[in-house]
């Protein structure tokens, strides 16, 4: 933010006090839009600046918070800034604004300057930029997306970098403690981080974050919401643009929406919400009751299809009341890659740290049923070489399956000597 230069001669003073409406308007106005929600108005002559911040509609009327900083001698503005008001104005309403230009007057101690025709001037040059909007522009004259470095990877969790994915599975599987290391490994790779968080507080995940990273804590910028994310925009998106945050978990959806998940118009303001808030994000969200209710969050197509990339988390029952919990996590969505493949995490729990590891998923009983047999055919054969019975009482499939597997993936898999399945050398 920039500071209006102090006017201190006499010649000043008299300019400020008494200028003509005709005279004052032939002064230079620069008028500028900051962001998508900010335009700043200055005349540089008079060390004036107006600045409209967090613009939203209400009722079809422009509500945002204005803020004037003023450099002329006398005026009673707060010393350290140089701002005479800060203060919401509906800038639809013709009588708001003379009244805050009334309030300028006496503040700034300048009976002669045209504080109402300033005000007027700024409010309908907002005006024109909102309408305006972005302008349209030819997609052939946009720069080609990089292919490169373009998602975020840890232990084989990989979600784009600047679009929304989504986390989800049934309470206790440990999403939350998994998506805060997530966004601390970000943070120590030089990406800024921020959490928002609707289910626990600071200090619960200040424990967590020191349990995963004893050895140091990133940084990782923590907002507390009490309100559905609708209603938190237009906070967390100042906080978004202020902190140049990259990156953002929401934790979670569930309590962030403004209604019942599962509603379409539910998860359309939600995710218009975290399109305005800018920035990669990655949100935490539950399953449903029904059937197949691991394959989409809340088992709403709505949810599914809002987010680039989804995950589903699955908890190993066996390691259930553990100190080790195995996770497998499963890629249900990927629109801007092809899908990745499972993957198992093992969360172990001593006294004073949680670490997280890559584990095999084809390793645990209760996870592998869920991969292809292609995938727990590897896993076994890295022992050794089987027959096609063998495999199939192993892996609990078809006789039929295996050897259909076996001629589909002869880069994967050979027949030796005696008709036993194995590994090819350049993947044993």
């Amino acid at each position: 933010m920039t500071h209006p230069i102090p006017i201190e001669s006499a010649i000043r003073r008299e300019f400020a006090r008494a200028r003509p409406a005709e005279q004052l308007a032939k002064l230079a106005r620069n008028f500028e839009a900051r962001g998508d929600d900010r335009y700043v108005m200055t005349i540089p002559d008079l060390g004036i600046e107006i600045e409209a911040d967090r613009l939203r509609r209400d009722r079809n009327e422009l509500i945002g918070e204005i803020s004037v900083r003023c450099g002329l001698a006398g005026a009673l503005t707060i010393q350290e800034s140089g701002t005479l008001s800060v203060a919401d104005l509906n800038l639809s309403s013709a009588r708001a604004r003379s009244e805050r230009a009334r309030l300028l007057v006496e503040r700034a101690k300048t009976p002669g300057l045209d504080w109402g025709g300033l005000i007027e001037d700024f409010c309908q040059r907002v005006f024109v930029a909102e309408r305006a909007g972005l302008p349209a522009i030819d997609l052939r004259e946009l720069p080609a997306p990089s292919t490169d470095n373009d998602v975020f990877n840890v232990h084989g969790l990989i979600v784009p970098k600047r679009h929304p994915s989504i986390l989800f599975g049934d309470g206790g599987t440990g999403k939350s403690y998994v998506a805060l290391y997530f966004a601390g490994r970000l943070a120590e790779s030089g990406t800024p981080v921020a959490l928002f968080d609707w289910e626990l507080a600071g200090d619960d995940h200040r424990d967590r974050l020191e349990r995963l990273f004893p050895d140091g804590m990133p940084r990782i910028l923590y907002a507390r919401c009490e309100r559905p994310l609708v209603h938190e925009v237009d906070r967390l998106r100042r906080i978004v643009r202020d902190n140049r945050i990259a990156y953002s978990v929401f934790d979670s959806a569930a309590f962030a929406a403004d209604g019942p998940p599962e509603a379409a118009e539910v998860a359309g303001r939600y995710f218009r919400a975290v399109r305005q808030i800018g920035g990669g994000s990655l949100h935490i969200a539950h399953v449903s009751k029904g059937e197949n209710a691991d394959k989409k969050p809340f088992g709403s197509a709505f949810w599914h299809n809002g987010a680039r990339c989804t995950w589903n988390v699955q908890t190993a029952e066996s390691s259930t009341g553990t100190d080790t919990l195995t996770l497998g996590m499963f890629n249900r969505k990927a629109n801007l890659g092809k899908l990745c493949a499972p993957i198992a995490l093992n969360v172990s729990f001593t006294a004073d740290r949680t670490s997280i590891r890559r584990t095999d998923i084809a390793a645990s009983p209760d996870l592998a049923p869920n991969l292809s047999v292609r995938a727990r055919m590897t896993y076994m054969l890295k022992r050794g070489a089987f027959t096609a019975d063998e495999i199939a009482e192993e892996i609990g499939a078809e006789v039929e399956t295996v050897t259909r597997t076996q001629r589909r993936y002869k880069n994967l898999f050979t027949i030796l000597e005696g008709g036993k399945i194995g590994l090819l050398d350049s993947h044993s």
